[in-house]
């Protein structure tokens, strides 16, 4: 990367930051975090455990994710510390010390991890022991980092680019080349792997689905289109959470739309103009989107009509919406989890964790919810009534 880009890339953060709150924080006076108001606490939620990861993540705007496989539980941190463990109570299986400076992951399957570094190594390791399988050396900064399947790993460099990388070996299988805009938001969504197919959200607004054996392109729409005079306002970036249900992508950018679109041929069932830039989530019937006011919404998952929004949470830099049961749980940027009922959006419980925020979307299972602090923390909170 060019040292222009690089500048670019530092200028824009803190001017997004600033602009549109997905920053720490903010001088814009109209974009004061909404003071948290008393609650009526009718969830219960208890803390099964509590561990930390090893090393927070200080000032940089970094989603690091924990990752499951059955009964086991893997954490990474900032500085490349790896710890495996099992889900139910936390008991420690090993712990390996990588010293590199971690920019995207934990990902992978039942077999592998896969986490990627600011020197553009994507870093695989074995589940079993922690031992390193395999390393490769890319064209730049890793972003994100995909599910494995198919003997394929995808991952997405900070150049617009993504490599489909073999599970064995680490070698290029496949790569696919963007064009970046000139102002990009910092991070990237994580392509999602479904059916044998890579879906792809891209910093030019552009969703795509390729096949993950051979990143051949199957389709590619348009999500976003720039508006606006300035570079900022123009940016249409897709470097939210997406998700696929029942053969449905749904997908959200910044200055954009949130869509429902068929996973075969890429045909849009209905769009509603809301930006975000953390992303969405699904359950049965509904879809679930923070905007980028921090505003929660629920839309009908067959038309996109809206059910509900929740502003009393407005300008907190909330996470994407993560379902659960009955309920959707968000974090924000003061660490505290706030937990909205999905009939109508009311808040029905509020959590505090880290004090130094919460950027990662809590990964849900069943009725427990894995949450990994700024700060390092990691704690496993569970909603469902505890047996006598």
């Amino acid at each position: 990367m060019t040292a222009s880009r690089v500048l670019l890339k530092f200028v824009l953060f803190f001017s997004v930051a600033l602009l549109t709150g997905c920053g720490w924080f903010s001088e814009d006076n109209t974009r004061v975090p909404t003071e948290l108001q008393h609650i009526q606490q009718t969830l219960q939620v208890r803390e099964l455990w509590q561990e930390s990861s090893g090393a927070g993540i200080g000032e940089r705007y970094l989603k690091l994710y924990p990752m499951l496989v059955g009964e086991q539980l893997y954490l990474i941190n900032a500085n490349g510390g790896v710890k495996a463990m099992l889900s139910d109570q936390g008991e420690p299986l090993w712990d390996v010390e990588m010293e590199v400076a971690v920019s995207a992951g934990l990902n992978g399957n039942e077999e592998l991890l896969v986490f990627g570094t600011e020197e553009g190594d994507a870093i695989a390791l074995s589940v079993d022991d922690g031992s390193e399988l395999w390393r490769k050396r890319l064209s730049s900064e890793l972003v994100a980092v995909s599910q494995a399947g198919l003997g394929v790993v995808a991952v997405r460099t900070n150049d617009s680019k993504v490599y489909g990388l073999s599970t064995i070996n680490g070698e290029v299988i496949w790569q696919l080349s963007r064009k970046a805009p000139v102002l990009t938001l910092k991070g990237a969504s994580v392509p999602i792997v479904n059916s044998g197919k890579l879906v792809v959200g891209f910093d030019d607004g552009k969703l795509g689905v390729f096949s993950l054996l051979s990143g051949n392109t199957l389709w590619q729409i348009t999500l976003g289109v720039p508006k606006g005079r300035s570079e900022l306002e123009r940016m249409v970036d897709i470097d939210t959470a997406l998700k696929v249900r029942d053969g449905i992508i749904y997908a959200v950018g910044l200055h954009s739309q949130v869509a429902a679109i068929t996973l075969i041929e890429g045909r849009v069932l209905w769009s509603r103009e809301i930006s975000s830039y953390t992303g969405l989530d699904v359950d049965e019937s509904q879809v679930f989107v923070t905007d980028e006011d921090d505003q929660v919404w629920a839309l009908d998952r067959r038309t996109g009509a809206s059910l509900w929004k929740q502003d009393k949470l407005k300008y907190r830099k909330l996470t994407s919406p993560a379902a659960i049961q009955d309920f959707i749980v968000v974090g924000d940027f003061e660490g505290y989890l706030h937990w909205l009922a999905k009939s109508d959006g009311h808040l029905v419980a509020r959590t505090p964790f880290d004090g130094d925020g919460i950027l990662t979307t809590p990964k849900v299972v069943e009725s427990r919810a894995y949450v990994l602090g700024k700060g390092g923390d990691f704690v496993v909170l569970d909603i469902a009534p505890e047996q006598e």
